[in-house]
């Protein structure tokens, strides 16, 4: 048989504990034995209670938080409690906001700190349900402030982040990562059995838990890998604002993205990368590279599972000799294959060669070097031939008319 006995623990709590009727009897008899012989000065010994619950409440009357421990000890003049198995709740807005459990607690000046260690979990309750762990969590219930020390990492239903140190404001779920901050992401369902196929790392990060907002300083690092965390395609970029929420994130200017063995390179501005759709965007203009061919566009969309870069406006190429302008290109980095389209004209040094079509296809060489044809399309070409007689140069003594295709 228990019973309940509630104790004010200054000004911050309110407890309640169950006692069984052995520990009270040895609890009052320590007292009274001590009391007896006041000229020895000994610490009394710490309650132990069968059943911790504690709470605490805003100035406003509403709910902060609740704690409770199936095991717990009180040091009165330490005014320290040390609980097991401790279990809680915090409170928002009187709701319930985040679910949280350890393997110990130690609650410090009747509630001013709360010490969490081992087996750390916070549980968010609403919103994206993100589910933060450790191994251990410095409370600060009077500054609504929860501080991950050790080995903090933060769970959706497909990514998860890691960081040196995570403080989590309890009043507007912000939470900031100290860095280095690594987002790993599985494009299904998270999965830590498998490696994930996207990666990104920056400097110190902040997360809204409520509607997905994330920034973070740089340098940052993005990579796309396969099965075997081979590296297919890397971003780098100076700092990212983006959202969880949607799995968008935009890395900001300037950005670098490299494909597979360093065969070819964009340089942009801004870019936006959706994990969803696996693409990589920019609405400005860029140069890429493909050995000694240069690439430019008024903006690009790089389909990262189909391995090509989609020029949609204001393509032109350029390499030793040679010179393209058309509406849009694609270039695929992974068979090598650019197909040019939309008023096609191709510039060559030699004979001063002009050639037009709607669409021309090519392929990088072995030297780097763009060769193309138009198989089944009209094509229009002008060239210039320059004759010489005796070693001697007669353009300049006849013009000759160009010729035409």
């Amino acid at each position: 048989m228990t019973f309940a006995q509630r104790f004010h623990f200054g000004s911050l709590l309110k407890c309640t504990i169950w006692i069984s009727p052995v520990i009270l009897s040895a609890l009052v008899q320590g007292c009274a034995s001590s009391t007896g012989n006041r000229s020895q000065a000994v610490a009394p010994p710490p309650f132990v209670f069968r059943k911790l619950e504690l709470e605490q409440k805003k100035s406003s009357g509403d709910v902060d938080w609740k704690l409770s421990s199936p095991e717990a000890r009180y040091e009165l003049s330490r005014r320290l409690v040390r609980a097991k198995q401790p279990v809680g709740v915090l409170y928002s807005k009187n709701k319930p906001s985040f679910k949280i459990r350890a393997d110990f607690a130690i609650v410090i000046n009747d509630g001013q700190q709360i010490i969490l260690e081992g087996d750390v979990q916070l549980q968010q309750v609403n919103g994206q349900k993100i589910l933060i762990k450790g191994e251990r969590l410095r409370w600060q219930p009077q500054l609504s402030r929860l501080v991950m020390e050790q080995q903090p990492r933060a769970f959706n239903q497909r990514s998860r982040i890691t960081a040196t140190v995570a403080i989590l404001q309890q009043d507007t779920n912000e939470l900031t990562l100290s860095g280095p901050v690594q987002l790993d992401r599985w494009q299904d369902k998270l999965a830590l059995t498998v490696k994930p196929d996207t990666a990104v790392r920056t400097g110190k990060a902040f997360w809204n838990l409520d509607n997905g907002a994330l920034k973070a300083d740089g340098p940052v690092l993005g990579q796309r890998r396969d099965q075997e965390g081979v590296v297919l395609e890397q971003l780098e970029g100076r700092e990212l604002i983006g959202n969880t929420q949607r799995g968008v994130i935009t890395v900001k200017s300037p950005v670098i993205v490299t494909m597979p063995k360093n065969k070819g390179l964009l340089r942009a501005k801004d870019t936006s990368w959706n994990f969803r759709k696996q693409t990589l965007s920019s609405n400005d203009p860029f140069e890429g590279l493909i050995n000694q061919t240069q690439i430019n566009g008024e903006r690009f969309r790089a389909e990262l599972d189909q391995s090509s870069v989609v020029i949609p406006e204001g393509c032109r190429i350029q390499q030793p000799g040679e010179r393209l302008e058309a509406r849009q290109c694609r270039w695929n980095w992974q068979t090598d294959e650019v197909l040019a389209s939309g008023g096609v004209r191709v510039e060559r040094e030699s004979n001063n060669q002009i050639t037009e079509a709607q669409t021309l296809s090519g392929s990088v060489g072995d030297e780097g070097t763009l060769t193309f044809s138009a198989p089944g399309n009209k094509v229009r070409s002008q060239l210039t031939i320059e004759e010489k007689t005796n070693g001697q140069d007669q353009t300049s003594k006849r013009s000759q008319p160009p010729v035409l295709f």
